[in-house]
This record gives C-alpha cells, structure tokens and sequence, in this order.
C-alpha cells in the first residue's frame, strides 16, 4: 500500500476473522536489504547493525505502547510481531482516503468540514499526550478518512515518542523525522523534542488545518520567521478571522506558541460560533443571528398594551381632534398594510432565489473536479445542481447531476481526453461503483473503485472473456 524511510505496509487478509487489516513491516530502507528466495530481511552491515536495532527496538516498542491505545480517531493496533529478520504489526485497514488525497481531489475543503475533522484528530492527540506520548508527523497524508461512518483516523506512529512520566524525557534517542511544511522548528534541531512537549503537535495540527482551508502547504517554520504565515491565503476563501487568529498563534516559536491542544481548539472556536458553512459549498456562509428573526407579518407571542393616545378622550375635547385621530389611524394603517405586503412579497422572492433551478449554458465555472465550461442547472449562487455537462480544460467530460457543486449520481458518463470512459454512479466527485472501459485495447473493469482507481471487481477483455 506504501512505503516510506523505515517500513512498508501491505493489505492483507486476516483468514480466521474474515477481514482486511493493514501491515506495518520495519525495513530501514537506507540500510536494510531482503533476501528475494527467503524474504528474510537483513538488518543492514555489520557497521550499521547497531543504529538499524535500534530503531527497530523503537518500532516494536511504540507498537506496544499505541496498541493499548483506544480511541475512536486512533488506528487500532490488533498485534505485533517478529518474522522474517523483522518486524510487524497489524492494524484496521481503512476503507477510505487521506485528507491529503482528499484535498488534491477537491482544492480545498470549507471551514466548517475542515473545523470538524481537526476538532476528531484533536481530541486525540489530547488523549496521547495525557499519556506522555506525542504524534510529531501529524499532516492531511496521516489522517485517514473512513467513508463506513465518515470518521477521520490518525495513523502513522512511526516517529512517535513515549516519554517518562516522571522526568519528561524520552524513552528513546532515536532521531525524528521532519515532514516540510508540517514539523515546527525545534523537530529541525538535534534533541529538539528530547523533552515532552505537546507544542509540537499543536504546531503541526494548524499547519493541516492551513493545508485544508487553503489547499497549500504552509511554508517551512524556519521560513516563517522572515516571510511570515500567509494568513491572506485563508481570507481569499473566507475564512474567519477567530480561526485565522488560532492558526497564527499556534504556529508562532515554541516560547510563544499556544500551550496546548485544548488551548488551540479552544482558540479556533472563540467567535466562530456564529458561523455556519454549507458542507456542500466552498463558498456559502451564513452569519446566525442569536435569536430568529420574525418575519414582518408574524405575530407577537404577547401584544402590547394599546397605546393611551387610542383611548376615548374626554367629552371636553373638540370634535377635530377625533377626525385627527381618526385620519392619523387611518393613514398609519394603510402605511402598515404597505409595508406588510411588500415585505412579504420580498420574502416570496427572497424564498424563490433560494431554491430557484436556473439553466445556464457554457458557462465558465471552478468546481471541485477542476476548471469547465458548464451547461445545466445551477442554483441560486451559480453553482451546478442538478444535471449538467461539464467540459474541463484537460479534456476531461462529465454528464450527471450535481448537489452544489460535487458530482453525486448514481449513473454518470465520464470520459477522458485518451477516450476512456466511465459509466456508473459518481460519489463525493469521484468514481464509486461501474464499469470503466480502456479505449486503446477495449478492455474494461466492472466493480467499485477507491481513489479513482479500481478496487474490488473483475477485469474483461474486448470480447467479454475474463481477464485472470
């Protein structure tokens, strides 16, 4: 499934449970070399034996440590293990996709999904570090995305710390990696996450908000400093301000930066509960008003007590003065029915632009799926909903519908510049479940897809003969 500096991880098949599960496999990849015959993996020259155990004494150890882990944003670990010269654990295989992948898919995600997958991936790195243990590679690639129940999962322990809980220290000496754009400062100094410190994380946890809201990486922390955190960015798509206010302030030096993950989550939602962002627009946000605004013609739970100016006057008055009255009434009524009516006019209207089906035709729009030329239904802010064909600039052509903006269809046409196609249902802008046909030789799959790419099912030749 991938690999990176110090392992490999597969898919496989847990046979006595019926059920997929991912594993993890240690394999320095500077040092370590494995026999093709044997898969016996050995551990580097003798010259670097030492350095190699070591880490993989590490690897073992934080298996242990994050499998008595148990949190609904954590990747269970089922077992550990040592095989082949090596070692490995066993983990739940997510059927999903990284907020990484996620947001190369669709360009950025709005800040309210955005603010509810940090707030998940939070609480969980509150919940290890009360165990005096921190993540120090949290990004949108490790943070997992289960579709089954739309839950995000931190995965990736791989240069993980334990540290003592009486001291502080760590458990290990072992050097940290540093993932550019995510890793705060002291991760680029020897020993500078040695002591227990959830800074780090924080750091890192604002630097993937920044990457969702925006759809780029911030730039390096040492680079931040002189060139500064590109706040314009996330004000360019709306963004709040209490939010942009929390990601400064947890991406400042260490001596200055927010404290804690509580601190910071705490930060992100100060002013930002009036606020509310359509999960399925990039671009529509409401302000909430703390109590619901009667509409002009509604009735009030209480009338008031009428006015003493309408009460019978004394017999002493003149005669004028009740035509007065009367005819002040009168107009004041009639400027009353006016407004009324007006008003609730401008709400008949105000109601239809809201749920008004418009038709456009080559018109130039930017959805998730890229930049097009789009004929079809839009709603009342322009955006495709309901059916539509979207032509982008690379060649690629899709006909199904839409709900604000993200291709949803259960039997959508999708064709490439190369010619091949795809028949079936389009979920959250990508291929889901169909019959994906390749132009040059006709061959096709039928099945379900994950990441765009096909997953479970059959591949055929031209003729209809199965390919083995």
């Amino acid at each position: 499934m991938g690999n990176g500096g110090f392992g490999i991880t597969y898919m496989a098949t847990q046979d006595i449970l019926d059920r997929k599960v991912a594993v993890k496999e240690f394999f320095f990849r500077d040092f370590c070399e494995r026999n093709d015959d044997t898969s016996q993996v050995s551990l580097g020259t003798q010259a670097n034996h030492d350095i190699v155990e070591r880490f993989l004494v590490k690897f073992i150890k934080e298996a242990r440590t994050i499998s008595k882990l148990h949190h609904p944003a954590i990747i269970p670990i089922f077992d550990v293990f040592r095989e082949n010269g090596t070692a490995y654990y066993v983990m739940e295989y997510i059927e999903g996709e990284s907020l990484g992948d996620m947001v190369k898919r669709r360009g950025f995600l709005p800040q309210e999904e955005a603010l509810s997958y940090i707030r998940s991936v939070g609480d969980a790195l509150a919940y290890i570090h009360q165990h005096n243990i921190t993540h120090l590679d949290v990004k949108p690639v490790n943070i997992m995305f289960r579709r089954s129940d739309c839950q995000v999962v931190l995965i990736d322990f791989g240069v993980a710390k334990q540290y003592d809980e009486m001291t502080n220290e760590g458990t290990t000496t072992t050097p940290v990696g540093i993932s550019h754009g995510y890793s705060p400062a002291e991760q680029y100094k020897k020993d500078g996450v040695q002591t227990f410190s959830p800074q780090s994380d924080v750091y890192s946890l604002a630097a993937t908000l920044f990457k969702l809201l925006t759809g780029k990486t911030p730039p390096e922390a040492t680079e931040i400093p002189d060139v500064g955190l590109p706040v314009e960015e996330l004000r360019e798509k709306n963004v709040s301000e209490s939010v942009i206010s929390a990601i400064e302030k947890a991406m400042k030096p260490r001596s200055i930066r927010t404290q804690s993950i509580t601190e910071f989550l705490s930060n992100l939602e100060a002013g930002n509960s009036g606020v509310s962002c359509d999960e399925e627009s990039d671009e529509t946000c409401v302000t909430l008003e703390s109590e619901p605004t009667p509409k002009p013609n509604a009735m009030p739970k209480s009338a008031p007590k009428p006015d003493p100016m309408f009460q019978l006057a004394p017999k002493s008055r003149p005669k004028w003065f009740y035509f007065s009255v009367i005819a002040g009434f009168v107009v004041c009524l009639a400027i009353v029915v006016v407004l009324v009516y007006s008003n609730k006019e401008r709400d008949q209207v105000s109601e239809e632009n809201v749920v008004k089906i418009q038709e456009v035709k080559d018109k130039s729009l930017t959805i998730p799926l890229g930049i097009c030329t789009y004929t079809g239904e839009v709603d009342s802010l322009g955006v495709p909903n309901g059916y539509g064909e979207a032509h982008f600039d690379d060649g690629r052509i899709y006909k199904g519908n839409f709900i604000h903006g993200t291709a949803e269809d259960s039997n959508a046409h999708f064709t490439y510049e190369n010619g091949d196609t795809y028949e079936g249902s389009f979920k959250d802008n990508g291929f889901y479940q169909g019959r994906y046909t390749i132009q040059g030789d006709g061959s096709y799959f039928v099945g379900t897809f994950r990441n765009g790419t096909p997953h479970q099912g059959v591949w055929y030749d031209k003729t209809g003969k199965k390919i083995e």
